[in-house]
């Protein structure tokens, strides 16, 4: 449950492919350009949420990658899971290799309603609730600006 770099990347990429028009393809550099994300890790980042079609490519030019799937039905939740794969409840908080159901560790109850209190809220962010934030946050930073 615990993110790694590579997640917080996709997130990112992902969210920035949202916010261009449909069907728009955006370059690896651009992307990386844009959300400072090393480009040979974001290449690898993309393909592998291109495998698992979130995202599509085209090579050439004007080619590139752009999301494959609708921003107000995909889920903050499915982009994590592309990236770190299934977040099993079996994983042991304490690292014990015989925590389960049947043979718990002191945190195992614990552990197990807050992976699934975290699944449920990821799964209830879409990629649009999280453009829109953003978009809201821009518009709030720009109008204090003016307001000078």
């Amino acid at each position: 449950m615990i993110q790694s770099a590579a997640t917080k990347y996709a997130i990112r990429a992902v969210c920035y492919l949202a916010h261009l028009p449909e069907g728009t393809f955006a370059q690896v550099r651009e992307v990386s350009a844009a959300l400072d994300i090393p480009q040979p890790y974001l290449s690898k980042i993309l393909q592998d949420l291109g495998k698992k079609g979130i995202l599509s490519s085209s090579k050439g030019p004007g080619g590139g990658f752009r999301l494959n799937c609708s921003p107000t039905e995909t889920s903050l939740y499915t982009v994590i899971e592309a990236v770190e794969g299934p977040l099993g409840e079996d994983e042991c908080l304490l690292g014990l290799s015989i925590c389960s159901d049947d043979t718990k560790c002191p945190m195992h109850d614990f552990w197990s309603e807050i992976q699934s209190a975290f699944r449920q809220q990821m799964a209830s962010i879409s990629l649009l609730d999280i453009v829109e934030a953003e978009q809201r946050k821009v518009a709030a930073i720009e109008s204090g600006r003016q307001e000078k």
